[in-house]
């Protein structure tokens, strides 16, 4: 599967270790977050998505540990039709710290990683004809 990217300066993204399933992005400006506010984090990376494929992106498992940030989407989904010039990947992150948080460019805070999709077609029921499960967590408490 070949992919096309768009990122500064040209620089390619790569696996950081042979046993990475997923890309590590890089901030591309230094930006300051204050205590407990919200904001977009510039890559300036455009992905071109192949077809029947949708891009992941998360948090590393770092990222809370050391910054005390969190993607408030809990993931985020980077559609295929989303790769024009200015549809750059952003990370929505809110700093839960007490004090303002500062990125600096090169920081390693999210990665992502491509996941095959199929489209389903979509039959609307009347009713499902399976076994009521009484409720949301039914199976978890039983």
């Amino acid at each position: 599967m070949k992919v096309r990217i768009k990122t500064p300066n040209n620089e390619p993204l790569n696996y950081e270790t042979p046993g990475a399933c997923a890309f590590d992005f890089k901030c591309s400006e230094q930006i300051t977050i204050n205590p407990g506010e919200y904001a977009l984090v510039e890559t300036w990376t455009v992905v071109e998505t192949p077809v029947w494929f949708v891009l992941l992106t998360a948090p590393r498992s770092s990222t809370f540990k050391k910054f005390w940030l969190i993607q408030v989407n809990s993931c985020g989904i980077i559609d295929q039709d989303y790769c024009g010039d200015n549809d750059t990947v952003k990370f929505p992150f809110m700093n839960l710290r007490k004090e303002p948080v500062t990125l600096n460019v090169g920081e390693r805070i999210w990665q992502w990683m491509f996941v095959k999709i199929e489209k389903p077609e979509i039959e609307v029921v009347e009713t499902m004809w399976n076994k009521e499960r009484w409720g949301f967590w039914t199976t978890w408490y039983n």
